[in-house]
């Protein structure tokens, strides 16, 4: 059965790039779920070079998946947000962001920081070496895919019981929690590429008694 599945990192990595005109360029990557996690990963990244000029950034986490009108899958990102860290506006964040954008990457942040040196790149330099130092410590991480999956709760009653689990298992569906009380209150994990189907089915098979 087809499964959607999003590309990103899967643990932080840092690349030095060579000295463009003298500045020196130093790339961080790092797996986010959160505004905390970023915003805490890169007050690590300052702490570690804290004579640095500037520590430019890009993220985006909470991967969403989409149809278009051909219903191909679209993949987005909820929360995205870029930071030139007071080099000029929009000649370090939105280049990172860019690089992260075209490897398709989600819940990551990218971090690069830079040691200036004297010598002035322009607004075209800068935009070119803050692309190249993203896409360069981007080529150099490990990068590998990950399920989208969905978070779903219901309830159904006993009698249900061996329905709800054989259409479980056919949707290859995790069971994260499952409370007996009048009724079974579940909570399970699906990839999103089953949902919709999944939800259609276990109404079919439970002849209308579980809606989704």
């Amino acid at each position: 059965m087809k499964k959607s599945f999003y590309k990103t990192v899967t643990e932080h990595s840092e690349y030095k790039i060579p000295k463009i005109k003298w500045s020196i360029f130093i790339g961080n990557i790092f797996y986010i779920e959160s505004k905390e996690e970023g915003e805490r990963y890169i007050k690590t990244i300052e702490k570690k070079y804290p004579d640095a000029s500037h520590h430019c950034y890009a993220w985006r986490y909470e991967v969403q998946m989409n149809y278009d009108i051909f219903g191909t899958a679209i993949y987005t990102s909820k929360h995205n947000k870029v930071s030139d860290a007071w080099e000029p506006t929009n000649t370090a964040g939105k280049p990172i962001m860019n690089a992260i954008e075209k490897q398709e990457l989600h819940n990551i942040l990218v971090v690069v920081t830079r040691y200036f040196w004297g010598t002035l790149l322009g607004v075209g330099g800068l935009i070119q070496a803050y692309s190249e130092s993203a896409k360069q410590t981007l080529q150099h991480a490990k990068i590998t895919e990950t399920e989208i999956t969905k978070t779903i709760k219901f309830s159904y009653p006993f009698d249900l019981v061996s329905i709800v689990k054989k259409t479980l298992n056919k949707y290859q569906a995790k069971t994260a929690k499952e409370n007996y009380d009048k009724n079974v209150d579940t909570e399970i994990s699906i990839n999103s590429w089953y949902l919709e189907e999944f939800k259609k089915e276990i109404f079919e098979n439970s002849q209308g008694k579980i809606k989704i």
